[in-house]
């Protein structure tokens, strides 16, 4: 699908693959690790507040657990695995690019791609499993929607480097609007909007100069444990 897209069907799969599915009419995608045998390996929420009647409710009827992998909402939390229909949930199915241009990474959805280039497959299947195999498989930590979400799990397996594209351009776009509101160099609708565009391609390609830092800091560390 280039440029627009990088929607793929389930018969293109490959095992180590990054892949994600939008939710909520695209206004977030949930990221997994394909580890082949249409399973995957992903990290959801270790928290789930529910109302006191849902909870009652829930008791009187529980979540039934899915037929083909087992997996159950209501209890399984942290990093899970699931069968493939489990991870998506009925949505479609795309997977992550790796090694793309800055420029490419400004105008795609984030989320979707990123300048990092990752592990082999062999290696991100095994951390991933490694993460999932983990005593109570909350070995990497409570969920947060920004700072530490699936996005963060699946980077850590592909690249070794907590981090989220979609945590980043949202702090990219509070930090554009604060900017432009506080700055009292507009005064009409139009130039407001037009500052807080500006500014959130410049804090977004500020963060992706950061990660490039951080992938040459990473890569130079791992070759020099590598010599050790």
């Amino acid at each position: 699908m280039g440029l627009i897209s990088n929607n793929i069907k389930a018969s293109q799969l490959k095992p180590g693959d990054h892949i994600y599915s939008y939710r909520r009419a695209h206004t977030y995608s949930h990221h997994g690790i394909y580890v082949g045998e249409n399973r995957v390996i992903h990290f959801t929420r270790t928290k789930i507040e529910t109302s006191k009647k849902l909870s009652i409710i829930r008791r009187i009827y529980p979540r039934k657990p899915c037929e083909e992998c087992n997996y159950n909402l209501s209890t399984d939390k942290g990093v899970v695995k699931t069968c493939l229909n489990c991870f998506l949930k009925k949505h479609r199915l795309f997977r992550f690019k790796y090694n793309v241009s800055m420029a490419c990474c400004l105008v795609k959805k984030s989320g979707s791609c990123s300048t990092s280039s990752p592990f082999t497959p062999e290696k991100v299947i095994q951390r991933a499993t490694e993460m999932f195999e983990r005593t109570g498989k909350l070995g990497f930590g409570d969920y947060h929607p920004i700072e530490n979400n699936c996005e963060s799990f699946v980077f850590y397996c592909t690249t070794s480097s907590r981090k989220s594209m979609q945590g980043n351009s949202f702090k990219a776009l509070v930090e554009a609007v604060y900017q432009t509101t506080t700055d009292g160099e507009h005064d009409s609708i139009k130039a407001i909007g037009v500052s807080i565009v500006k500014k959130f391609f410049k804090n977004k390609a500020q963060m992706i100069n950061d990660d490039q830092r951080e992938k040459g800091e990473i890569t130079d560390q791992e070759e020099e444990e590598e010599e050790e």
